[in-house]
């Protein structure tokens, strides 16, 4: 069965699905005449397939996944920077297990406050945007970033629009996971290493400033 007819046939299951209780045998049986499940199934399948509807149910269903690929939900709750400020973050974690490498050597164990800079270096320079902000796209095309590997991740709008717009690979904090983990409710904001290496230097830079 083809694709578009299994997701389809989970929804019609869906719609119809319902409980059932075993109240006995009352009074004579005769042979059930009604045409079977799978028959009513082919049947409807096979009325939408030549109405025409379901070639246009499943183009629906396409054109909602494509556009929430290119456009996932924006971050919620994170505005625009107003102010520059400069603050250190700690990555530090308190293990809730041991961290072994693959040979079972342990390299932290559980309760342990661990800092994962002190095992892999942060050589990486991030930046938040939201892209349906011209002036932040704006900004971004101004920028120098310090560190030769770079990333830059939406908080809000259209991610082949922007890669196509800063010609480079582009990433969405879907969710809001690294926003909430660097405490971020303002954007742009440019994440470096910071000297000593196991800090990281978190900076909320007005989109209307120069190059930094």
């Amino acid at each position: 069965m083809s694709r578009p007819r299994v997701l389809l046939l989970s929804l019609l299951l869906l719609a119809g699905a319902g409980q059932a209780a075993d109240l006995g045998t009352w009074g004579d049986l005769y042979p059930i005449r009604e045409e079977s499940l799978l028959q009513l199934i082919t049947r409807r399948l096979a009325a939408l397939q030549q109405s025409g509807e379901l070639g246009q149910r499943m183009q629906d269903f396409q054109a909602r996944a494509v556009a929430h690929s290119e456009r996932p939900a924006p971050v919620p709750g994170v505005g625009r920077v107003a102010t520059l400020t400069t603050r250190r973050f700690n990555p530090a974690v308190t293990l809730s297990a041991d961290i072994r490498d693959n040979a079972g050597r342990l390299i932290a164990a559980k309760g342990q406050v661990f800092n994962p800079l002190t095992l892999v270096p942060f050589r990486e320079t991030l930046y938040f945007i939201n892209a349906d902000d011209p002036d932040q796209l704006a900004w971004m095309k101004r920028q120098v970033p310090p560190t030769p590997m770079v990333k830059i991740i939406l908080v809000q709008g259209n991610i082949p629009e922007t890669s196509q717009a800063l010609d480079t690979r582009i990433y969405f904090d879907q969710g809001g996971a690294l926003c909430q983990r660097f405490g971020l409710m303002r954007v742009p904001v440019r994440i470096t290493p910071a000297p000593g290496g196991t800090l990281l230097t978190i900076d909320e830079i007005p989109p209307d400033t120069g190059a930094h």
